[in-house]
């Protein structure tokens, strides 16, 4: 076995392999080598096609000359000699019989014909193997395409710039709208980043309020907003107040700390007196002496409540010790009676059930009396007091002042 060039594409092959692999051609059996010059060319031929050697050619047509005829044909220094039994003599003689150069014509067209057909066969095969290998380039691009556009639109979903920075250096020859959308996805996330950084370092209330306004749609919102909530959490914790308190309920009602506040409220409320609740106790303690004073049954007894734990002194107090309390102190030698609060409350609460508060209280009140004979009297009491969840005076009691 030897390895040649094909006569046809001059791809190497072996002289023993049936067909060209790369132009499809035959070999074995249908190739010779010049052996003037080298040249591998089709057997069928009968010169070498490079230097014009005409390889020697067997005539074995028979030619009768006697009864013993001896056939000869010559060429170039082979001789072939084919000793030919007598037969019938065929009046018809061979193509080239009597003219050689007739004889070389005609045995040169047969191996031309053979090599145009030859050849239009390798084109055909070359066009088809053309069209498959188009074919097949079509849909590998197109399953490229396919999976740059995936690609694509993954990294255009995410927010990980090695996922971004992953895509560039993998599709660089993307079309060149993706590759600069992506490209500006990269750097907002960048510039995003940058900026989030410095509003760590900050740590500013403001800034991260910035932050979130400027990037609506960053990852880092929601840590942002953690933080804010946090801030004015601590903010509401130092001042300690119900309207901080109140305050932080109002700008985060889904915050972290919306149940802790509302328990620090109670407890604010439980012990701390509100300007509302200072003067519902100086409304109902004014207009309980100023009932005492006109003498008003009605109203005296709608300030108290129906039972009393103790009415000076005595326990389980009805309205109508209350009523006999007034006309008692209405003597025979009292013209008029006025009771005023100095307003020197003292109040403290206590948490009795869900935003309901008792209240005891104590302070200094002042009775004047007008006798009939026109002179007035003034006397001092230290009072001290229950006011129920419901507003009415559960318990009374009151001490004369030395003058």
């Amino acid at each position: 076995m030897a390895i040649i060039k094909c006569p046809e594409c001059g791809h190497e092959i072996s002289d023993k392999a049936p067909f060209c692999p790369s132009c499809g051609v035959a070999i074995a059996g249908k190739v010779v080598e010049c052996p003037k010059c080298g040249k591998v060319y089709f057997s069928e031929l009968s010169e070498c096609p490079q230097c014009h050697y005409k390889r020697p050619v067997a005539d074995k047509t028979p030619i009768v000359e006697n009864d013993n005829a001896v056939n000869t044909q010559e060429t170039g220094k082979t001789t072939e000699v084919e000793i030919v039994e007598p037969k019938e003599v065929n009046n018809e003689q061979p193509v080239g019989a009597n003219n050689p150069e007739e004889a070389n014509d005609e045995n040169l067209k047969t191996p031309r014909n053979s090599s145009r057909n030859n050849k239009i066969i390798i084109g055909a095969v070359v066009a088809i193997v053309a069209v498959v290998i188009g074919i097949g380039c079509y849909f590998y691009y197109s399953i490229q395409s396919d999976k740059e556009l995936q690609a694509y639109n993954y990294a255009m979903a995410s927010n990980d710039p090695q996922v971004l920075q992953s895509y560039l250096d993998q599709y660089s020859d993307a079309p060149e709208a993706h590759l600069d959308s992506i490209q500006s996805h990269l750097d907002l996330i960048k510039k995003t980043q940058q900026d989030w950084t410095n509003v760590m370092i900050s740590n500013s209330k403001s800034a991260l309020e910035d932050y979130i306004a400027q990037h609506p749609d960053s990852p880092y919102k929601a840590i942002a907003i953690h933080k804010i909530d946090s801030i004015d959490w601590q903010t509401a914790q130092q001042q300690n107040t119900v309207e901080a308190l109140e305050l932080y309920i109002e700008q985060h009602s889904d915050g972290e700390h919306v149940e802790d506040a509302n328990q620090m409220i109670n407890s604010l409320n439980s012990k701390t007196i509100q300007p509302e609740e200072r003067l519902m106790v100086n409304s109902i303690y004014g207009g309980f002496l100023k009932s005492l004073g006109d003498k008003d049954e009605e109203a005296l007894t709608s300030f108290v409540n129906p039972l009393l734990t103790n009415f000076l002194g005595k326990t389980n107090a009805t309205r109508s010790d209350v009523v006999t309390f007034m006309h008692k102190i209405y003597k025979s030698d009292v013209k008029s009676m006025a009771w005023k609060s100095l307003g020197d409350y003292t109040i403290n609460k206590k948490n009795v059930g869900a935003n309901q508060y008792e209240y005891s209280v104590a302070f200094s009140a002042i009775q004047t009396i007008v006798g009939q004979d026109d002179n007035a009297t003034e006397v001092r009491y230290k009072i001290t007091s229950t006011l129920n969840n419901e507003g009415r005076i559960s318990d009374f009691n009151m001490i004369r002042l030395a003058e």
